[in-house]
């Protein structure tokens, strides 16, 4: 299988500064591969900003241009004549200048503002629709647009002087992941696709299953259902085996269907199908009640559960319910004791004509028999019988007839197979390639990341616990508004919600639903992942943001230690065990919180400084990604689980690296240092707020070098 296509463009052109009197930009390739490029202009030059332009641009591609674009600039910039090499400097969490830009696409996005409602017109006919990564559908693209070109903002004040020698590598990569298992992740609404296991949601529920609403309702299948959450790891590690346990049982359809809920997508208003307990959790729906029945959960789970064992003790328990939750009618019968042949003759219904005698003492291979011969057991009904009966010898299978004269005859049939202890094999599944296409999220951790984090936690995870744990919650939000790092907006938000609840006694799961829809004059924004986006929905999202927002907390209580800010009463290991408190209570992936909580068991004897709490939850989240990082299926290619921060991140932060450039060993001095600018989101609001300032003067020519590559690359 080919697994990178890479699509080459070399340019080398000359951008003049305003002294100039130059009125065209010069380029030069310097040996695309793949790629001609027969026109690329701009308008006016030198450009006049803040103003209009136009961007003139024609290629002809030997391959589509499909993937993420990668992208490296070389520019040099001469003054007098002496030449001057441009680094490669962070503005704003972005890079900018001569370096390597990861995914110019998801670059421009966050630039430009650019997505499927607001793409320029002049793009569609190529099928570009400003979303990442980029999808071109044809080869050769010839584009002439209108721009509206800002005032730059005073940090890139410096490209107004001097003149630009700029060399551009730019990569179109295509990433193809094989998995043995036949799943995607679909990007629909961050939804799992399911293939052998039916997807079951709110709109499709009580159609899907057929609830008790009718006379024919004994006649409904039971449903066994995997009740998940779509940001747990640990319940995606299990994905898989409910897809092969569907795939196996998908002949058993006339009395049980497999089905998957995704119990995170419950509402603050909807909260009748889910029991959060213990995630993942295994489920029985009976049609007879219109409910489920716990079968099994992540308690009974340990390192040798398989997927049989999970679908061995679903059948377990509903033998036991079978009468109240399907109906007299369920297959799978008790044992029978006859003492000789007139006997089971007797037992038999006369109506019956045709049976089978299945001779074990393994129950559940016995149910496993009577459902996989779902097709014609309503027909041929298949009893039990114990390996001490009268009757036969030994284990095995029996078919019965009853003759013309009443009497009954049995033969025994070849069941070797059939009575052998059940294995199910996981590798039934068929084996298909899926290619995951990359969508790579800011480098820098972001505002928008902090304030998804808490309008997830609100609206999906403290809900829940209302109104039993009402003092928790209200206790967690005092500690997330005092060192909230996100914007002023949900700073706000968090200060009237604390204030509406300090008035009250008690809060359901509907008042606050009706406080956050109705009541508060503050909006919550959207949930949108920016540097937690990964490279499918089912990779980092909310619970990256999550560590995000812890990390951030504890650097922002350090920070304010720092500049004594804090109450006095304040003990630097109080952070770290409120965090617990809410993983415990709160946080519902029943493996990670247990993880979690061990590994903070002892922390209010670790923690003696504020310094000392920033990197103790450093050390631990780096010892989870150290412990996750074999895991394929939650595991994000684009965001290995590595040592954080690497030496490319922090040259003086690592003492030791290995073989794989892992670091093994750090200046936890400088790592604090590192850890403090990179988690304090208090600096991205100033560089925001700086960069809202326009300069005074007007109609300034200047030739904005980086607006006019960024814009040429936008159309790739």
């Amino acid at each position: 299988m080919l697994s990178k296509i890479s699509i080459i463009i070399f340019l080398c052109f000359i951008a003049y500064a305003s002294s100039q009197t130059i009125t065209k930009l010069t380029y030069t390739d310097c040996g695309s591969k793949n790629v001609q490029i027969s026109r690329l202009s701009l308008t006016p030059m030198p450009i006049v900003q803040p103003g209009k332009g136009t961007l003139s641009f024609a290629i002809a591609a030997s391959e589509p241009i499909q993937g993420v674009i990668k992208m490296t600039l070389d520019i040099v910039r001469k003054v007098s004549g002496i030449p001057l090499p441009v680094r490669c400097y962070i503005v704003q969490g972005e890079q900018v200048g001569s370096c390597t830009y990861p995914d110019m696409c998801a670059l421009m996005q966050r630039l430009f503002k650019h997505d499927a409602t607001n793409c320029p017109a002049q793009l569609s006919p190529y099928g570009i629709d400003c979303t990442c990564p980029v999808k071109v559908n044809k080869n050769d693209l010839d584009i002439e647009m209108d721009l509206d070109i800002p005032e730059a903002p005073e940090y890139a004040s410096w490209l107004s002087v001097g003149d630009f020698y700029v060399k551009v590598k730019a990569t179109v990569v295509f990433l193809l992941f094989s998995s043995s298992w036949s799943y995607v992740v679909d990007e629909h609404d961050g939804k799992w696709s399911w293939i052998n296991a039916k997807y079951l949601t709110r709109s499709n529920w009580t159609s899907s299953l057929k609830a008790n609403n009718n006379a024919s309702k004994i006649h409904h299948p039971v449903w066994f259902i995997y009740h998940y959450l779509s940001y747990c790891g640990f319940c995606k590690r299990y994905k898989p085996q409910w897809e092969s346990i569907a795939q196996y049982a998908a002949g058993w359809s006339r009395y049980i269907k497999i089905g998957a809920y995704d119990c995170g997508s419950e509402s603050a208003s909807e909260h009748d199908i889910c029991v959060d307990e213990a995630y993942p959790q295994w489920r029985i729906y009976c049609p007879l009640t219109n409910s489920t029945q716990l079968a099994f959960d992540s308690e009974r789970r340990n390192a040798d559960t398989k997927p049989e064992d999970i679908l061995m003790w679903s059948i377990k328990k509903m033998n036991k319910i079978a009468h109240q939750c399907y109906g007299k009618t369920w297959p799978i019968r008790n044992v029978i004791e006859p003492k000789n042949i007139d006997d089971l003759n007797n037992i038999i219904p006369k109506r019956v004509k045709q049976f089978q005698l299945f001779v074990s003492d393994d129950i559940l291979l016995y149910s496993l028999y009577v459902l996989n011969n779902s097709k014609i057991v309503f027909q041929e009904p298949i009893y039990r019988l114990s390996t001490k009966n009268l009757i036969t010898q030994g284990i095995g299978i029996w078919k019965g007839m009853k003759n013309p004269d009443g009497r009954i005859s049995l033969e025994q049939i070849n069941s070797t197979k059939t009575t052998d202890k059940f294995i199910l094999n996981k590798n039934i599944i068929s084996h298909t390639n899926k290619s995951i296409e990359k969508k790579i999220g800011s480098l820098k951790p972001t505002l928008t990341d902090i304030d998804s984090s808490v309008v997830w936690m609100i609206k999906k995870d403290l809900h829940r616990k209302l109104p039993n744990l009402f003092d928790d919650v209200k206790a967690w939000l005092n500690v997330v508004h005092t060192y909230y790092p996100g914007s002023d907006t949900m700073h706000n938000f968090l200060r009237d919600l604390i204030h509406f609840m300090n008035n009250r006694t008690t809060l359901s799961s509907n008042e606050l639903k009706n406080y956050i829809d109705t009541i508060s004059v503050i909006k919550l924004p959207e949930v949108k992942f920016d540097h937690c986006n990964g490279s499918d929905t089912s990779k980092r999202g909310y619970t990256c943001s999550l560590w995000l927002l812890f990390h951030s907390m504890i650097v922002k209580q350090a920070i304010l230690h720092e500049q004594n800010l804090l109450p006095s009463n304040v003990k630097p290991s109080d952070m770290i065990l409120s965090i617990r408190e809410y993983v415990r209570r709160f946080f519902l992936c029943d493996e990670c919180a247990k993880h979690f909580l061990n590994m903070t068991s002892n922390a209010e004897n670790e923690i003696n400084s504020f310094k000392e709490n920033v990197l103790y939850l450093w050390r631990g989240h780096n010892k989870v990604n150290k412990r996750l990082r074999g895991e394929q299926i939650s595991n994000d290619p684009a965001w290995p689980k590595v040592p954080f921060p690497t030496k490319e991140q922090c040259n003086s932060c690592v003492r030791e690296i290995d073989e794989n450039n892992d670091a093994l060993e750090y200046d936890e001095n400088e790592t604090y240092n590192y850890l403090k600018d990179y988690y304090d989101l208090q600096n991205i609001t100033n560089q925001k707020n700086l960069s809202t300032k326009t300069n005074t003067a007007t109609n300034r020519q200047y030739n904005h070098l980086l607006l006019f590559l960024f814009t040429f690359f936008i159309i790739n």
